[in-house]
Order: C-alpha cells, then structure tokens, then sequence
C-alpha cells in the first residue's frame, strides 16, 4: 500500500474496557515481572466504516499474570477513503502499517490512562505502562477479514 496516516481521515469514537485483572496473591515484591503487550484489529461496522484497535497488556511473575487490561479504541473512518481500502476479491479490508501503527499508538496510550485509573490507590499502581514501540508489534499492512 502506498497511501499513508496522513491521508486518511479519523475520529475517535468510543473507548471500552474489556478485560481487567488484578490478583493481589499472585504478585510478591521479591520476583522479576515479565510485561507483555499486544494488539489486534476488528471491523466493528462495516457499514459505519469503523475499526476496534485493541491493545491488551499482562504484568506477569512466574508465567502467571497478576494485573492483565484490555481496551478496543473504536475510530470511524471517513466512508469514501474506508471504501478505497476494501480488497474484494479477499473478502477483507487492508490499512497501510503507517495508520494502524498510530491507531495502536493513541490505543496504548488511552489504555495506560486506564490502567493508571484502575490501579490508583492499590498496590499495582506502581506498575506503569513504559512507552512502547508499537511500530515493533506489527507486521506490514494491517489485512482484517469482512
């Protein structure tokens, strides 16, 4: 793909939490913790033109999370540039790396705040989401099935 984030034309639309976890007796101050990010896309109306940007994060010890939060960021996408982007014969809807990787940026940013306001006054308060690289945790253009 060739077009870039700057072409296409977005708004934030929703935010949600899906998963939230924190457990008080698997965590103990002596043990390394582990973090592990991730991030995934969905359609979440096709015939709105909107995407879910889905990032999910685990503080881990010991191979078992103690603190795990799941956020979708929805975005609407203006309907003639979505339509540009739909690949037919694959039944699926392509976005250059360049505008899914800043989606996820402004999604793990949303999704730190959240863990910072689920956390507050809690023990776990202490484990702040770093900035990440989210270039890193995607792979070329984003293909989402229809």
């Amino acid at each position: 793909m060739s077009r870039t984030t700057a072409n296409i034309s977005f708004a934030l639309i929703g935010i949600q939490t899906l998963e939230f976890m924190m457990n008080k007796e698997l965590y103990t101050n002596e043990a390394n913790v582990d973090l592990e990010i991730n991030g995934e896309f969905a359609i979440k109306s096709l015939e709105e033109c909107e995407i879910a940007c889905i990032p999910e994060v685990a503080f881990i010890q010991a191979g078992n999370p103690f603190l795990q939060l799941k956020v979708a960021c929805y975005f609407s996408v203006q309907p003639t540039q979505w339509k540009e982007y739909i690949q037919k014969e694959s039944q699926s809807i392509v976005f250059p790396k360049g505008f899914t990787d800043h989606l996820l940026m402004l999604a793990t940013g949303t999704l730190r705040g959240i863990l910072h306001a689920k956390t507050e006054n809690t023990i776990f308060n202490q484990f702040i989401l770093p900035t990440i690289n989210v270039t890193a945790l995607t792979q070329g253009d984003t293909v989402i099935n229809i």
